[in-house]
């Protein structure tokens, strides 16, 4: 998808590696960034599309602790060479059956095995040791796990991270304008991250595009999109006792409604519960339709 994009770009667009963000300075006429190489770059609009913890918004809105919502999960994921568990989950993608804690497992067209850990915990504050930490939560899990556990990498080469979600007043102050997981990250238990991104970033250029002036233009983009991400933030919050059952009943309805989801008539409706409805997303993206909006890039 990256890659995709990346080749989009008009030839114009200059991009820079190696480098990060240590200074804003947010006027009402432009902005001024400064980067850790010494660079300083001024533009018009500076767009923070970096992340769950997006430095952009450290800078302009304020610490992250003001604006993280935890949700009481851990996750993880990595990547293992086994061919016996790449043979074991080939064609598939397969979830422990468990409580409190879950690992999932796929396998990659070059030979290596995907994991993907979760597991409850009340302290948000993340492990020193991930590769401990994972071995500890999801010990004792059966079928898989424990080969999955022996060649988890070092740290380093694992992905490790609360379950959250960030919640802001504004998503723009000035000439910059947060997007993505930056602004509103609904958190794994709703996916459509990558979609929401991506559609986010389409609205907003369309917004800035037809828009007498930028901060028009970033208004209305929170304008018709904060209702989207709201709902899907609602969503995950309430589905989050489904996507990691903490008892044997929560366990065994989530046993029924998936299989639910393989019967006609039935599927539609219960994807609705699980995943939200795309009704709001559908009016926004179709009020933008058949425009040529070029995104603004800073």
């Amino acid at each position: 998808m990256e890659a995709v994009l990346r080749q989009c770009l008009p030839p114009e667009v200059e991009l820079r590696y190696g480098t990060a963000l240590t200074d804003v300075a947010n006027r009402s006429d432009g902005v001024t960034v400064t980067l850790q190489d010494g660079t300083v770059l001024d533009a018009d609009l500076l767009v923070g599309a970096d992340g769950i913890h997006s430095t952009v918004r450290r800078l302009v809105f304020g610490q992250e602790s003001r604006h993280l919502r935890y949700l009481g999960l851990h996750t993880a994921a990595f990547t293992f060479d086994d061919p016996d568990v790449h043979a074991a989950t080939k064609h598939t993608f397969c979830l422990t059956d468990s409580i409190d804690r879950q690992m999932g497992f796929y396998a990659l067209r070059d030979g290596r095995v995907a994991a993907f850990a979760v597991h409850r915990s009340a302290d948000p504050t993340l492990p020193d040791d991930h590769r401990v930490a994972i071995q500890r939560a999801y010990a004792g899990l059966g079928w898989v796990t424990p080969r999955a556990l022996e060649q988890c990498p070092p740290a380093v080469d694992i992905y490790y991270d609360q379950v959250a979600q960030i919640e802001l007043a504004r998503w723009s102050a000035g000439r910059v304008v947060l997007l993505g997981d930056a602004a509103y990250a609904v958190s794994l238990i709703a996916g459509q991250g990558a979609s929401l991104g991506i559609a986010g970033a389409f609205l907003l250029a369309d917004r800035l595009a037809h828009a007498p002036a930028i901060q028009r233009g970033t208004a209305e983009f929170e304008r018709l999109w904060r209702p989207v991400v709201e709902d899907k933030q609602r969503n995950a919050r309430s589905m989050a006792r489904w996507f990691l059952p903490s008892s044997p009943i929560d366990l065994r309805i989530r046993r029924v409604m998936l299989r639910l989801t393989r019967m006609p008539f039935v599927s539609g409706y219960v994807t609705s519960i699980l995943a939200g409805e795309d009704t709001k997303l559908t009016d926004v993206m179709r009020q933008a339709s058949g425009t040529t909006a070029t995104p603004m890039v800073a």
